[in-house]
């Protein structure tokens, strides 16, 4: 097993094969809620025993010592770049959407500060100009990542305005930012579940089959209900995903059900439980 593959690996419970990731890297953004207290939200969420967790390079580098103290720390995937958009800084400009993307992180500080893999966004549906800029920083990401053996996941979004709302979660517009986010060289993808009912799953299961590397679920803008949010765990790894990442979905929730949220996203990822099942194990809410 060489470097790159042991990375991998420290991603993915050993036994399943597959993972539950808690992402914090929003902050890039400002102060979000449930992520006040930087520090003390790893610490809170290395204690529920992920198997990873999702931060920019400034955090990895406070949490080294929460790290090494750690009898069995979670693995650790670094954010490499940043979206500067629209509805983030509202400036006051006439074009909107994805006003620019670069490198914030590189994969040699990745390296000197352990971390198993890096993570890149990857936007669908930009102006011409921008598309390319993202498709040049992902490549450079990628060849950084070949002289390190550091394992890159790839997040293809449709958050361009040049997609149509309407489309934006079309199963075809995912499958195709999957592909492409592999013909780049994505060691991991970081993909969008397409909607609801049977048909999704069959959607999700060709994009899965036909990925040959690990398929994570995002989890996306917060959702009222667990059970959705449980339900598209179920369904994603029934077709094939390897594991979910969810953020807002559970750090925006009060402490106590977070903490059971995550305890039944491990349940539905690692112990094949049902829906129903993890919601009433835990105590928790199904419609709201």
């Amino acid at each position: 097993m060489n470097i790159r593959e042991q990375r991998i690996r420290n991603l993915f419970n050993r036994e399943t094969g597959k993972a539950v990731i808690i992402p914090m890297d929003h902050g890039i953004q400002g102060v979000r809620e449930g992520l006040e207290d930087p520090l003390g939200s790893f610490q809170k969420f290395a204690g529920l025993c992920p198997e990873a967790v999702l931060m920019n390079f400034g955090i990895v580098k406070l949490v080294q010592n929460i790290i090494s103290g750690a009898t069995d720390p979670p693995g650790i995937i670094m954010t490499t770049d940043f979206n500067h958009r629209w509805h983030s800084w509202k400036a006051p400009i006439e074009e909107k959407g994805l006003l620019g993307h670069c490198i914030s992180a590189d994969v040699e500080q990745a390296a000197r500060y352990n971390v198993d893999a890096v993570k890149v966004l990857f936007d669908l549906g930009l102006n011409p100009k921008t598309q390319l800029s993202v498709f040049k920083n992902i490549s450079e990401l990628v060849r950084q990542c070949d002289r390190y053996d550091m394992p890159i996941m790839i997040e293809p979004l449709a958050d361009g305005l040049f997609i149509p709302s309407e489309k934006k979660n079309h199963p075809k517009i995912i499958a195709d930012g999957c592909r492409i986010a592999l013909e780049l060289g994505a060691d991991i993808i970081k993909a969008a579940y397409p909607g609801e009912g049977p048909e999704s799953k069959e959607q999700f299961a060709a994009i899965c089959k036909n990925a040959p590397v690990p398929v994570v679920i995002l989890g996306g803008a917060k959702k009222d209900s667990i059970r959705e949010i449980f339900q598209i765990a179920r369904d994603g790894i029934d077709a094939g995903a390897k594991g979910v990442i969810f953020g807002r979905n559970v750090w925006q929730r009060p402490t106590h059900e977070m903490e059971r949220v995550v305890k039944g996203l491990q349940d539905i990822v690692h112990r094949n439980a049902g829906v129903q099942e993890s919601l009433s194990k835990y105590n928790l809410p199904g419609e709201k």
